[in-house]
């Protein structure tokens, strides 16, 4: 809480610092310097909330697009699967999301993975005793 209030003693500070340039500038120049004044060091925080809304949205964008390309990542599985012609064994980057196909690197066949679920009872081991 103290370093908030701080950091926003610090902004007004800054912002009534710039104001009085400002409003210096236009009091030498024969204008209405309080009005100067009341001007900038509102448009500051003005200029400010928009700046600072611009770089939140900016930031949840690049953070959503982070996400994605990381379930994506997680998306893809590899697994090691022998060749359909020769049976050598390649390591595969599968997608459950699409067609999977690669080529043997050792007879340059094309081969194509189909992934099949399968269900599966689950059971507790039997308790035998020694004889």
């Amino acid at each position: 809480m103290k370093e908030t209030i701080i950091r926003l003693l610090g902004s007004v500070l800054k912002a009534a610092g710039v104001s009085v340039v400002i409003a210096g500038v236009v009091y030498v120049t024969q204008g209405p310097a309080l009005v100067a004044f009341v001007i900038s060091f509102i448009g500051q925080f003005v200029i400010s909330y928009f700046y600072n809304s611009y770089i939140e949205v900016k930031a949840a964008k690049i953070i959503k697009e982070q996400q994605l390309k990381e379930l994506e990542i997680l998306a893809k599985v590899t697994f090691t699967i022998p060749c359909a012609a020769c049976k050598v064994e390649s390591e595969v980057v599968v997608n459950p999301k699409e067609d999977n196909h690669f080529i043997c690197p050792n007879c340059k066949a094309r081969n194509a993975v189909y992934l099949s679920a399968e269900a599966a009872l689950v059971t507790e081991p039997i308790k035998v005793e020694a004889i």
